[in-house]
């Protein structure tokens, strides 16, 4: 799965949920400025990480993984 498209999963429900990349970052121990490399694709995700992001999203990482292969 290529890493922009689990980026992009990532700032859809971040959108969704109506936060910003810093209250994502706050509410999930992640640094701002990975999420911003994670949402772009610069950087890939770590698994643990995504744990992490998603329950702070309020979903599950199979969602977000989902979400990323109908982006494919």
């Amino acid at each position: 799965m290529r890493r922009d498209a689990v980026g992009e999963a990532i700032r859809q429900a971040r959108i969704t949920a109506g936060m910003t990349q810093q209250q994502l970052a706050d509410a999930s121990g992640v640094s701002r400025p990975a999420i911003a490399r994670i949402e772009t694709g610069e950087a890939s995700i770590q698994i643990d990480r995504l744990w992490d992001l998603a329950e702070a999203l309020g979903t599950s990482p199979s969602t977000i993984l989902n979400a990323a292969e109908s982006l494919l």
